[in-house]
């Protein structure tokens, strides 16, 4: 091509010998570092493919739809956001190529001015588009029409090798997605196997309760203590359990057994949890094995899918694996995550948690109703949770203790054994203008201190709804 001394003069000085000069673009299909471009040109089509982050030429052509079978010509790039691509696809489509060089596509659309689709070499770089400069299309890489079948070998090629750099990007995705799934769950195993530790004196305390109700049978009201002798290893030794002298000792054994009663089912719970979470562990394990050996993108596909039945909550798809083709084989467009979890108190009610602060505004400020209940960690990050209530109704006593615990949970002082737990109606919370995500301001607030109840998390955390 001749040299331009005005960027608009591009098009206007475009040589009939440029390959593939007054060809429209039908169609475009952009990734972050791939980009496919079908032209219309003498009734015959073509294919331009432009690649990013790669040694060599980045454009070739090929006569052949690339990446057959795909929705989407780029099927094996990593995702664009749509508004992006909208922005391309608007000014790039119905425009006509002015040249082509090894790394750019000039185009030329009506009277705009003329733009440029182009990659870059750097490895991690971008296709991108811009305004055309000057010079554009100078140099020894421009492309004639004779070199049409040159441009066609090197499109192959340039499908060729983007295809298994894809399969190699998607198959280390898999993994790390792996990974991080499986260091979810590890901490995950850490939390219960240290909820069991705190279970394991359930026997002990139902003993110690029989072993007092004789005597507090006798004890008169406002007595401080019970004394009685013990034989379970032969030899008489006085034991002595302290008591509240506002409290009946009846009342405190009542307690004690029904204590040692939540510790044994949840004891129970927390076993099921352990092993379904170490169960899960292993079954990402050899899916990762399986994944270094994956060839096709059909196996990675479905090593995907079997990670998220195995771990529903810890298993994202992480760039570079194809997220849509997952959803058409697991039957069709997937439902987007709730910004929330949902748990049951015991008596079937809903507790909703938001996740992260994002999650958190979407439950207060989309969700909850003005006569639910909301609750939260006093002074702590943590979770928004809301109880959903009918209309004219108070919150039972159990039920709040229940999403107290969730709200303790979900927040930076899970870990404590006593902690605040604020409370009120939705109606008394507001959004101050630009604040952050998360943050509002809570009117007519009351507080219940919340001695956390292991037993009672385990139960809550192991009645999750996914979805």
């Amino acid at each position: 091509m001749e040299a331009c001394e005005r960027v608009d003069d591009v098009a206007l000085v475009a040589a009939s010998s440029a390959l593939l000069a007054g060809a429209t673009v039908q169609k475009v299909d952009i990734a972050t570092d791939l980009a496919v471009l079908r032209l219309r040109m003498q009734g015959a089509t073509f294919f331009l493919v432009i690649v990013a982050g790669r040694a060599g030429p980045l454009v070739g052509v090929t006569r052949a739809k690339p990446f057959k079978g795909a929705g989407m010509f780029s099927k094996e790039g990593t995702a664009l956001p749509l508004g992006e691509k909208v922005r391309v696809r608007t000014r790039i489509e119905g425009a006509r190529i002015i040249g082509v060089t090894e790394q750019r596509v000039l185009f030329r659309r009506e009277e705009e001015a003329s733009l440029v689709i182009e990659g870059s070499p750097a490895p991690g770089a971008r296709v991108v588009m811009r305004e055309a400069r000057a010079g554009d299309d100078r140099g020894e890489a421009s492309a004639r029409a004779a070199d049409l079948e040159l441009w066609c070998a090197r499109g192959e090629e340039l499908v060729s090798g983007f295809g298994e750099g894809a399969l190699d990007a998607r198959r280390i995705a898999l993994a790390r997605s792996l990974t991080r799934a499986m260091a979810k769950i590890e901490r995950r195993i850490k939390a219960i196997r240290a909820d069991r530790d705190r279970l394991v004196d359930a026997d002990r305390l139902a003993e110690q309760a029989a072993s007092f109700v004789a005597a507090a049978a006798r004890s008169p009201r406002g007595a401080r203590s019970l004394t009685v002798t013990d034989w379970s290893t032969g030899e008489p030794k006085s034991i002595e359990l302290a008591l509240d002298p506002a409290r009946t000792a009846r009342e405190q054994l009542d307690a004690m057994f029904k204590r040692a009663k939540r510790l044994k089912l949840g004891g129970a719970i927390t076993k099921k949890r352990l092993e379904e979470a170490e169960s899960a562990w292993e079954t990402l394990g050899e899916l990762g094995e399986q994944a270094k050996l994956a060839e096709t993108y059909e196996a990675i596909d479905a090593l995907a899918i079997a990670a998220r039945k195995a771990a529903p909550r810890e298993f994202t798809l992480g760039a570079g694996t194809s997220s849509g083709s997952l959803q058409k084989r697991e039957g069709g467009k997937a439902a987007p995550s709730r910004p929330y979890r949902v748990f049951r108190g015991e008596s079937g009610a809903k507790i909703l948690a938001g996740k992260g602060a994002t999650g958190n505004d979407a439950l207060t400020l989309h969700v909850a109703r003005p006569h639910d209940l909301w609750l939260h960690a006093k002074g702590r990050t943590g979770a928004h949770v809301v109880v959903q209530l009918e209309k004219n109704t108070v919150c039972p006593g159990d039920l709040l203790v229940e999403a107290a615990h969730v709200a303790a949970h979900f927040s930076e002082g899970r870990e404590e054994g006593v902690i605040e737990i604020q409370y009120t109606p939705r109606r008394y919370l507001r959004k101050p203008k630009g604040a952050a995500a998360g943050m509002v301001i809570v009117e007519r607030e009351k507080v219940l201190v919340l001695r956390v109840d292991p037993a009672m998390t385990a139960r809550l955390l192991a009645g999750e709804e996914l979805g």
